[in-house]
């Protein structure tokens, strides 16, 4: 399993992804042929990560993101 995250600059926005080795296989390994074929975007940037931090506004620390909570 890799977890991808892709920005869409028209939009600003965030995807966060659990992609399956068998999906990957399928496009050779290659995330980038995966996320053109799974994916409406034109203008974005992406990345494999392993896990993310949040900082809300008035805090003074980041807090790890528990992507298991939010599914």
């Amino acid at each position: 399993m890799t977890k991808i995250a892709i920005i869409n600059h028209d939009e600003h926005r965030l995807y966060i992804e659990d992609v399956s080795d068998e999906d990957l296989a399928k496009y050779n390994g290659e995330e980038e042929n995966y996320i053109k074929d799974n994916y409406n975007l034109e203008n974005y940037s992406w990345d494999y990560i392993t896990g993310g931090v949040y900082m809300a506004e008035g805090e003074e620390e980041f807090t790890d993101i528990d992507f298991k909570k939010i599914a």
